[in-house]
Order: C-alpha cells, then structure tokens, then sequence
C-alpha cells in the first residue's frame, strides 16, 4: 500500500467505527458512555500506531498527533459521562 492512501485508509477505518458505535448507542440508550469510550480507544490506538509510522516514513506528524488527541478526548468524555449516569441511578 503506497502512503499516500494511508490517511484515506484511516479515515475510512475511523468513519466506520463511528458508524457502528452510532448504531450501538442507538440502541442501547441506557449506556451511550460505552460506545464514546470504544472509539476514544480506537482512535487513541490508531493514533499510537500512525505515530509510529510516520516517524519510520516521511509521513507528517499532523494525523497522528489529531487521533490521539481526539482519542485521549473521546475517553475522558466517555469516563465523565459513565460517573455523572451512575451517580444519577
């Protein structure tokens, strides 16, 4: 795989995990924290792994840097929303 298709390929990576924790959210109405957890992992792990590529290839720092970001985000939105739920259970 050449690395200009990289970046196409973890956008579409990250658009159908979005897709499908939107769908597991719908339907679990109850814990909607899960699924804003899953993909702060994914992303924070991509990310992770995207870092280690672009510094072995020539590939720029901005992707990596912006999915671990959205990632570490995405976790600490989905651990506050899990405490504030159960404290209201």
């Amino acid at each position: 795989m050449s690395m200009d298709l990289l970046p196409w390929v973890i956008r579409a990576v990250l658009i159908v995990v979005g897709i499908v924790v939107a769908i597991m959210v719908g339907t679990r109405k109850k814990k909607y924290y899960w699924g804003v957890f899953v993909i702060g992992i994914t992303a924070l792990i991509m990310g992770v792994i995207l870092l280690i590529v672009s510094f072995i290839t020539d590939l720029s720092l901005f992707y990596a840097l912006y999915l671990i970001a959205a990632g570490a985000i995405a976790i600490i939105i989905g651990l506050v929303i899990r405490n504030r739920w159960e404290k209201n259970r």
